[in-house]
């Protein structure tokens, strides 16, 4: 029998839980800002002790991504047994019913922890599931098509907390976010169908689409609101805006993205290339988490988010280095 160590570790490179800490941060960052809103006493999240409404979303999070992750190697095993053997499933070191398993389980921690942030959310974790097993069914197959799913399901994912959210435009980033890396990776790994001028457009077309219904339905549901559409803020007895002038944030984040990227990806082969541009770009939704908190003026959670982001990435290269010490392929990161 192999050891439980092994096991462990095929377990974790099959669900990419080394990828889901960006994924997590952005669900917390909602999770954040719905509770510093007064606007949003009516939701579960508002009321509930934070370390459960942290937990919840966490798991919730956690859930989707390792849902995904493994569903995907379980529909992909006979091209990966040719084009990425090194993978726990195609290898043969996790068995299909075990990966199946893992798939399942995985999505009813989901289910199970998005019943506590109430019905709507419940609702929302199950079509974010549907987009996934879409997307790994058919979207992924048409790039023009799939790689916009991946960004809805990221959208999506984060009005799992608060669905009332007016505040669409973190929401809008982070779909933005994903769509650009995906189409990136795409790009560099030279993946077939191949990206031609229609497809392109369609999928420009497809982003600037959900952008509109995005940022559109965040204005629709702020008009008569006294708060209006940027964040309300509570302090104590006061409620403070913090302003578009916040903006400068998120735009110093991506600035630092695009430097970060510009250094570890430039002169790299392509399937290297996006391996880093992957794990950084998955990564690096931490740091634009808190960026947001600090344009809606919460210094002290977004000081806590930007540590928490910092923490991350040191897991992640301490996972990787234990990974390549052991002698496995590092494909899977």
């Amino acid at each position: 029998m192999r050891p439980v160590a092994e096991r462990i570790l095929d377990a974790f490179q099959l669900t990419r839980l080394s990828l889901a800490f960006g994924a997590v941060c952005e669900l917390w960052m909602v999770t954040l800002l719905t509770r510093a809103d007064p606007r949003y006493v009516h939701l579960p999240v508002y009321h509930m002790p934070a370390w459960k409404a942290l937990s919840a979303t966490a798991l919730v999070s956690l859930g989707l991504f390792a849902f995904a992750a493994s569903l995907n190697d379980l529909l992909d095993v006979r091209h990966d047994r040719q084009f990425s053997p090194d993978r726990p499933l195609a290898s043969g070191r996790i068995r299909a019913s075990s990966a199946a398993l893992v798939s399942f389980a995985a999505l009813m921690a989901a289910v199970v922890s998005a019943s506590a942030l109430g019905e709507a959310a419940l609702v929302l974790t199950v079509a974010t599931a549907a987009a996934i097993l879409f997307y790994d069914a058919v979207a992924k197959h048409i790039p023009s098509l799939g790689i916009v799913v991946v960004g809805l399901a990221h959208a999506a994912s984060m009005f799992i907390p608060n669905w009332t959210l007016a505040f669409t435009l973190p929401v809008w980033w982070s779909m933005s976010h994903a769509v650009a890396i995906a189409a990136s990776v795409h790009r560099l790994e030279d993946k077939r169908p191949y990206f031609n001028t229609k497809r392109i457009l369609a999928l420009v077309a497809g982003w600037l689409f959900w952008s509109t219904v995005l940022l559109g339905g965040g204005a629709w549901a702020s008009a008569g609101s006294a708060g209006g559409y940027w964040p309300q803020v509570s302090s104590g007895d006061r409620v403070l805006g913090a302003g578009p002038a916040g903006l400068v944030w998120p735009a110093l984040s991506l600035v630092a993205f695009l430097v970060l990227v510009r250094a570890k990806v430039a002169g790299q082969p392509g399937h290297v290339a996006s391996e880093k541009l992957r794990r950084y770009g998955a990564m690096w939704q931490a740091v634009h988490a808190a960026a947001w908190l600090m344009a809606a003026g919460m210094h002290a959670e977004a000081a806590a988010m930007a540590a928490l982001a910092v923490a991350g990435l040191v897991v992640m290269t301490v996972l990787k280095e234990v990974n390549g010490l052991s002698g496995r392929p590092i494909g899977w990161r």
